[in-house]
C-alpha cells in the first residue's frame, strides 16, 4: 500500500508525535508498504532516510523550538497527483493536516487522522488574542476537520468522550493506543552510578525524572513546586530532559525555589540515549493535564519505572494505581504525600516496578502496527463501496 503520512512536525524536531511518526514508518515498511512523510522542512538538515517531502517554512520564534509550515507547495502540488497514494494518514488537524485533507478530495482516496493533541489546550502559542475566543475557533476548525476524515484513530479511551464531543456520529472512530519500541525499552541494562557521575551526583541519589518539552501545556512549576515541598532528609534530585520555550521561566523559578543544586536541566537527549535515562532513574513523575497518550508515560514503563503522575486524559486509562504507580489530584499536597511515599518506600517501587513491565506489553509497536495495517484496509475497502455507490470511482 502506498501511503501519505502528514504531519506539521517530524525530524529532527524531538516530540512525541515525532517519534510515534518513525516507529509507525519503520514497521510498515516492514510489511511492505510504502510510506512518504510529508512535513515542514528544518533549515540545514540532512534527512536521514528517503521519502520525506518538505513544505516549506518559517521560524517563527526561536524559542518556540519548532518550524511553523506554509501548508502549501507548487513542487508537491504537482507531485502528490502523480504518486499513485491510496490512502492518507493525517497526523495533524490544521496547516499541514488541512493540505492532507485537500490532497485526499483531489485525488480521491480515503484521509485518516489520529488525534494526538487537544489543540484547544494550546491556544496560549495564539498570543493577544482573547483565549476563549480562540479556544472555540480551535474547536469549530477541529470539529471541521473531523467531518472530513474516513477514520479517526483515538489513542486513549479517555479522550474519547472529548472526540464524541465533536459531534462526529457520521465518521468512523476507533481507539488504537499509542504504542513503543518495547525492545529497545525493555531490559536495558546499565550502570545506574554512570549518571550520577556525570552529574557529579552521590551514588545513592534519588533521581526523579521528567521528560517533555519545556513548555507552559507541561504544567512544570507545579512539578517544582511539589518538588521543593519534598523530604529534605533524601539525597533528592529532579532531572528534566527536554527543552522548549519556558527553560529560562523554568531556570529563575528554580533559582527562586532555591532548588539550583538540586534541579537538573538535562536539555534534548537522542532518542537513542532515552532508555538509559529511564533505567538509571528512580522514579518517572508527569504532572501535565493535556496529554492524549503520552509516549514518555509509555516509555518508563517498559523500563520498569515506577510512575507518579496527575490523573488525566492519556495517564489515567495507562497506569493503574498502586500497581505501575501512583496517580492523584492535581493537587500539590496530593502529589507531595505519594512522591514522599515513594521516596521512603523502596519495597513500594520494587513493586510498582513489576507492575510497569507488565503493563508495558501491551503497547508494542508490533501489534500497533498490525491492528493499524487492518484499519487501513478497512477503510479503503468501505471507501471504495461508498465511491462506487456514489459513482465517484474512476472520476477525474
Amino acid at each position: 500500500m502506498r501511503l501519505g503520512l502528514f504531519s506539521n512536525a517530524y525530524r529532527p524536531v524531538v516530540s512525541g508525535v515525532v517519534n510515534s511518526l518513525d516507529l509507525i514508518r519503520k514497521e510498515l515498511l516492514k510489511r511492505g508498504h510504502t510510506p512518504f512523510l510529508f512535513a515542514p522542512e528544518a533549515k540545514g538538515y540532512s534527512e536521514a532516510h528517503a521519502g520525506v517531502f518538505r513544505f516549506p517554512s518559517v521560524d517563527v520564534d526561536p524559542k518556540v523550538g519548532f518550524p511553523f509550515p506554509i501548508p502549501f507547495s507548487a513542487k508537491l502540488s504537482r507531485l502528490v497527483p502523480k504518486m499513485s497514494l491510496e490512502l492518507i494518514h493525517s497526523h495533524h488537524p490544521i496547516l499541514v493536516g488541512g493540505t492532507a485533507a485537500a490532497f485526499a478530495r483531489r485525488q480521491q482516496i480515503p484521509l485518516v487522522y489520529t488525534f494526538h493533541t487537544q489543540i484547544e489546550q494550546y491556544t496560549h502559542y495564539v498570543p493577544f488574542f482573547n483565549q476563549e475566543t480562540v479556544k472555540d475557533a480551535a474547536r469549530n476548525k477541529v470539529s471541521r476537520y473531523l467531518a472530513k476524515c474516513d477514520l479517526i484513530i483515538c489513542p486513549s479511551s479517555s479522550i474519547r468522550e472529548l472526540i464524541d464531543s465533536y459531534d462526529v456520529e457520521l465518521t468512523r472512530v476507533v481507539t488504537l493506543p499509542n504504542a513503543i519500541n518495547l525492545a529497545a525499552f525493555g531490559n536495558v541494562k546499565g550502570e545506574k552510578r554512570s549518571l550520577r557521575a556525570k552529574l557529579n551526583l552521590p551514588k545513592q541519589a534519588f533521581l526523579s525524572l521528567s521528560v517533555g518539552r519545556l513548555a507552559t501545556e507541561k504544567g512544570l512549576p507545579f512539578l517544582l513546586r511539589a518538588f521543593a515541598k519534598t523530604r529534605q532528609d533524601v539525597d533528592h534530585h529532579l532531572l528534566l530532559a527536554g527543552d522548549g520555550p519556558r527553560r529560562e521561566d523554568l531556570i529563575r523559578l528554580v533559582q527562586e525555589l532555591g532548588l539550583v543544586d538540586k534541579v537538573h536541566f538535562l536539555g534534548s537527549f537522542p532518542y537513542s540515549e532515552m532508555p538509559q535515562l529511564y533505567a538509571q532513574s528512580d522514579l518517572f513523575v508527569m504532572c501535565s493535564m493535556t496529554e492524549v497518550k503520552p509516549l514518555a508515560v509509555l516509555e518508563a514503563l517498559a523500563c520498569g519505572l515506577p510512575s507518579l503522575a496527575v490523573s488525566a486524559c492519556g495517564t489515567k486509562d495507562t497506569l493503574t494505581h498502586d500497581y505501575d504507580g501512583r496517580l492523584c489530584d492535581l493537587d500539590e499536597d496530593q502529589y507531595v504525600s505519594h512522591w514522599d511515599e515513594l521516596l521512603n518506600n523502596q519495597s513500594l517501587r520494587r513493586r510498582l516496578s513489576e507492575g510497569s513491565v507488565l503493563t508495558a506489553q501491551d503497547y508494542s509497536i508490533e501489534s500497533y502496527t498490525d491492528k493499524l495495517c487492518v484499519l487501513y484496509e478497512e477503510t479503503l475497502e468501505h471507501y471504495k463501496g461508498k465511491a462506487l455507490r456514489c459513482g465517484r470511482l474512476g472520476r477525474s
